[in-house]
C-alpha cells in the first residue's frame, strides 16, 4: 500500500517517473483527462508520458483533503517551456481522486474548483474548511 498516493501520484507526474506513477495506481484505474477516459494502468502510462519540447507542465499541490476513498487537490499548473525554461502561463485547478485499497483508482481534474469541492463534499459543502 502506498503511503500517500495523491501527493505520489503528484511527485511521479512532475519528475516523469512513469514507474513510480502506475505504481500508485489500481489496477483499474480511470483517468477522465481533457482529452478523453483513459482506462487501465497502460492507458495511465502513455497519458503521463509527456514528449520533450514546447510548453511542459508542473502541479503545485496548494492543499490537499482526503478521506479513506475520496480527496480532492487544490492545484497550480505551471508552465514553462522546455527549450529555456521560461514561463509559458499557470492556472489553478482542482483535482478529484477516487481510492481504493491506498492506490487512486480514479482522477477527474476540475478548472472549476467550486465544481470540485462539490464532487468531494456534496452540494451543500457544509463541512467545508476554506474558500479557494
Amino acid at each position: 500500500m502506498i503511503h500517500d498516493p495523491v501527493r505520489e501520484f503528484i511527485r511521479a507526474f512532475n519528475e516523469r517517473d512513469l514507474d513510480a506513477f502506475v505504481e500508485v495506481l489500481d489496477p483499474e484505474v480511470e483517468l477522465h483527462s481533457m482529452r478523453g477516459l483513459r482506462k487501465g494502468v497502460e492507458a495511465a502510462r502513455l497519458w503521463a508520458t509527456r514528449p520533450p519540447g514546447g510548453a511542459q507542465q508542473t502541479i503545485e499541490l496548494e492543499e490537499l483533503y482526503e478521506d479513506t476513498d475520496r480527496a480532492v487537490a487544490l492545484i497550480r499548473r505551471v508552465w514553462a517551456w522546455d527549450e529555456d525554461g521560461s514561463a509559458a502561463g499557470e492556472d489553478e485547478m482542482a483535482w478529484l481522486f477516487e481510492l481504493r485499497d491506498g492506490r487512486i483508482r480514479s482522477w477527474r481534474p476540475f478548472e472549476d474548483r467550486e465544481a470540485a469541492w462539490e464532487a468531494y463534499h456534496g452540494r451543500d459543502g457544509a463541512d467545508r474548511p476554506i474558500q479557494p
